[in-house]
């Protein structure tokens, strides 16, 4: 059993049963968890895979009771997710991946925030602006691969579609504060198996490979995140607790426009 200090909150990781615990009157609205069958349409490379591999399980609604009205105010939620260590047919086991919904009324569509708590992530996070045209040919304006570790975070800007990484060899668990009202679009990338980079570990190494579905990926980068005090996010700081302390910094998650350039200057 260990505790997942960077949280600042009292949750503990069974390393046996490679769940999350969570003590002292933290309350989890719900849970769940996708095995390969379940990724099936995003995958690298799906034949010969063992269906039941357990990729990665997720916690809804993490809160104390007495910060429950402060969220709701906002219309925001505390999650965690833990992806589990290893590979499916060499792909490093990954989430879904989304795009994220306009906010009513406003030309952007909703940003997000992502706190690494244990492990090492990689987010692949494609810049488009017609994921919501079937139409049309998904355009991918860029691309970048972003390495973040425990104690850091990242904002995902508007438009950036995404989807989360098990960078490392041990379980990566990582949480997220979004807009509950925020709709989210997974037919787009899974009509293209996945968003524009796979990550495939070979003799210990990970390559990034382009995704063929694609009638074009750009180059990519790899890039590590900045900090922005200004907008709530200072590397050891747990989100959750600065939330709590100012609330007023998560503005950009409801008026985006105001904060554009520097949400993407992060990145």
């Amino acid at each position: 059993m260990r505790e997942i200090i960077t949280s600042g909150l009292p949750i503990w990781f069974n390393e046996e049963t490679m769940r999350l615990e969570f003590r002292e009157g933290l309350t989890v609205d719900s849970d769940g968890g996708k095995d390969a069958y379940q990724m099936k349409g995003l995958l690298y490379q799906e034949e010969g895979m063992k269906a039941d591999e357990h990729c990665y399980d997720f916690y809804r609604d993490i809160v104390f009771e007495k910060h429950r009205a402060l969220f709701a105010k906002y219309d925001f939620r505390y999650d965690i997710t833990v992806i589990m260590p290893g590979t499916v047919n060499s792909e490093c086991k990954k989430t879904s991946g989304h795009y994220h919904g306009y906010i009513p009324g406003e030309q952007l569509t909703y940003p997000e925030v992502y706190e690494v708590l244990s492990g090492e992530a990689i987010y692949i996070l494609q810049k488009v602006k017609n994921f919501d045209n079937p139409d049309e040919e998904i355009e991918i304006g860029e691309i970048k691969a972003v390495r973040v570790k425990a104690g850091q975070a990242i904002i995902i800007p508007p438009f950036w579609g995404h989807c989360s990484i098990n960078g490392g060899t041990d379980a990566l668990v990582f949480s997220n504060i979004a807009v509950v009202s925020c709709p989210l679009h997974y037919e787009p990338i899974k009509n293209k198996h996945g968003l524009g980079l796979y990550a495939l570990r070979n003799n210990g190494e990970i390559q990034l490979v382009k995704n063929q579905s694609y009638k074009s990926v750009p180059d990519f980068k790899v890039v590590t995140p900045l900090e922005n005090s200004d907008l709530g996010i200072e590397f050891g700081k747990p989100v959750y607790q600065e939330f709590i302390k100012s609330p007023e910094k998560f503005d950009f998650l409801l008026h985006p426009d105001r904060y554009l350039d520097a949400m993407e200057a992060m990145l």
